[in-house]
């Protein structure tokens, strides 16, 4: 998976229009992504990708961004 795969699943959960992002995006402050919307593309992310959830709570530090999201899940998908 690269990472624009994965930015354009992330978008789709999110159910908006793709825009140009980096790995360092931030989801609160660029994207408004607030907390609700937070939780709930992290257990899409989870569910889409059959990573455990544990992995985003384990790794919360890095969830603010684009790319730790993308490296959470990379981290924990076998493909």
């Amino acid at each position: 998976m690269t990472f624009n795969d994965f930015c354009i699943v992330m978008f789709d959960l999110l159910e908006r229009e793709q825009v140009e992002v980096s790995e360092v995006t931030n989801l609160k402050n660029e994207l408004d992504v607030d907390s609700l919307q937070m939780v709930n593309l992290t257990t899409a992310l989870a569910d889409h990708f059959q990573v455990p959830f544990s992995l985003f709570i384990e790794n919360a530090d890095k969830t603010g961004t684009v790319g730790g999201l993308f490296n959470i899940v990379k981290g924990g998908n076998s493909e």
